[in-house]
């Protein structure tokens, strides 16, 4: 082997060396079962196929595919994985191209929730209501210490309780 192709291929090994280090391991939370979980309304939780009530559902304007759909008011608690340390998700809702009507026949306001974490019972991370949000989407990033137990996952009616399906899009426990 020639001295040019050598460092080519030492280089090559070092890139994915580097990159495997560098690589975090996901857990979907849709494959673990919650310890608890309350809903507001019955509803499939663990969404596989990009659809939930019936609609899709976007994360940066693009359809995803899987996520956890609670409607409001809605609490699931999900035990913590040892070595994970972090809880990632995009809190959005079905994409409903219009507004939604109550049984009244008013328009009213798509989004009117927020959401909480908790992590053996403190609160970690809150947000506005996701109507709130231009896009109707929110980025939630929680860093979860070395020995914690649990983390809870909570949406609250702020309005109306109308097609409230609040969406945790994407939800995964992070280890580094």
């Amino acid at each position: 082997m020639n001295k040019r192709k050598a460092i080519t291929l030492l280089g090559l090994c070092f890139s994915l060396l580097i990159s495997r280090v560098n690589a975090e391991e996901k857990i979907f939370l849709g494959d673990l079962k919650p310890m608890k979980a309350k809903f507001g309304f019955p509803c499939d939780m663990v969404i596989r196929d990009g659809k939930a009530a019936g609609f899709e559902f976007l994360v940066d304007g693009k359809p995803a595919k899987i996520g956890l759909m609670a409607h409001t008011d809605s609490e699931v608690v999900f035990a913590v994985p040892t070595g994970v340390r972090k809880f990632v998700a995009v809190g959005t809702m079905p994409n409903y191209k219009r507004p939604s009507r109550n049984v009244n026949g008013r328009d009213v306001l798509d989004g009117s929730w927020s959401y909480e974490v908790l992590i053996d019972g403190v609160q970690v991370y809150e947000s506005e209501p996701l109507c709130a949000y231009v896009k109707k989407e929110i980025p939630i990033n929680v860093e979860i210490h070395e020995n914690a137990k649990n983390i809870t996952l909570k949406t609250y009616m702020l309005g109306d309780g109308n097609c409230d399906h609040a969406i945790w899009a994407e939800p995964y426990f992070i280890k580094p």
